[in-house]
């Protein structure tokens, strides 16, 4: 399997209590790899799926020891350096809900970059829908040659916030020109697309729309269906539980294994994300 996209540095800081402006707290600070890419390889490696993450990484310290945490996963790099790594803080709330800012770093994927091995030999290519917005034809010069290769193409799909500070219409036209066979995203995402209901013309034919907690909805032209989630005993942070999922569910559903039953393994890999710190799970 194949997570194309940027590395990110995850500065996880985990509050003691409720964030209060102007005050004074003690954090527990983590630093991990981040960005959907790396999350879903990871993911992908824990479950024992050969995987390789392809696509920028910045060309500082700080990617080289994210890079060779990746590769002692067994994950397979395939990336340009260039740059400096973006940074993301994530302020982990006592509630398990998370804030994210967000430094870009300086650097990026090019059409140059693009080359036929990165999809050489995989089963799945699966674009970051951030990425579509920061690279749009970069992704979708990779989403061509999978085709090309005969390889299906997933893609997940930005925040729903940030969808409409680019234009609802204008993102859909960068995910129409990937011709994804297969789509995440949450239900927020999914509201402001217009994948609630019947699924639009530009759409893949399988959506999978998570809602946390709530059941997951399946949607095809044939029909849609829930699958419900199991409950989690201990949430300590939901960083990173969309990319587990999306893991969980490519494993599967490149298996061979039943839809519905691919999605109950998405929701076992994101309950293991979420009983942790930061976005990845235990190597």
């Amino acid at each position: 399997m194949v997570a194309l996209g940027k590395l990110v540095a995850d500065q996880v800081l985990e509050l003691s209590g409720p964030l209060v402006v102007g005050g004074q707290q003690r954090v527990v600070r983590t630093t991990t790899a981040g960005g959907a890419a790396a999350n879903v390889t990871a993911g992908l490696a824990r479950l024992g799926v050969p995987a390789r993450l392809a696509g920028w990484a910045g060309a500082d310290p700080l990617a080289d020891g994210l890079l060779a945490g990746l590769a002692s996963r067994g994950v397979e790099i395939a990336v340009v350096r260039r740059g400096r790594a973006p940074l993301t803080t994530v302020l982990v709330h006592p509630d398990a809900e998370r804030t994210m800012l967000t430094d870009r770093g300086e650097g990026g994927l090019e059409v140059g970059d693009v080359g036929p091995s990165w999809v050489a030999g995989a089963a799945v290519v699966h674009l970051d829908g951030y990425d579509l917005l920061r690279s749009p034809r970069a992704l979708a010069a990779a989403a061509a040659l999978a085709h090309d290769a005969g390889v299906p193409v997933s893609a997940d799909v930005a925040a729903a916030t940030r969808i409409a500070r680019h234009g609802v219409d204008g993102y859909v036209e960068l995910l129409a020109a990937l011709q994804a066979d297969l789509l995440l995203c949450n239900a927020p995402e999914a509201e402001v697309l217009g994948l609630s209901g019947a699924l639009p013309d530009w759409a893949p034919g399988l959506v999978f729309v998570h809602a946390g907690a709530s059941p997951t909805r399946v949607r095809t032209r044939a029909g849609a269906w829930e699958v419900p989630v199991p409950p989690v005993p201990h949430v300590r942070d939901t960083t990173g539980c969309g990319d587990a999922f999306a893991a969980g569910v490519l494993a599967g559903w490149r298996a061979g294994v039943p839809v519905l039953e691919a999605v109950e393994d998405g929701h076992a890999a994101a309950a293991v994300v979420a009983g942790v710190i930061g976005a990845q799970p235990p190597s």
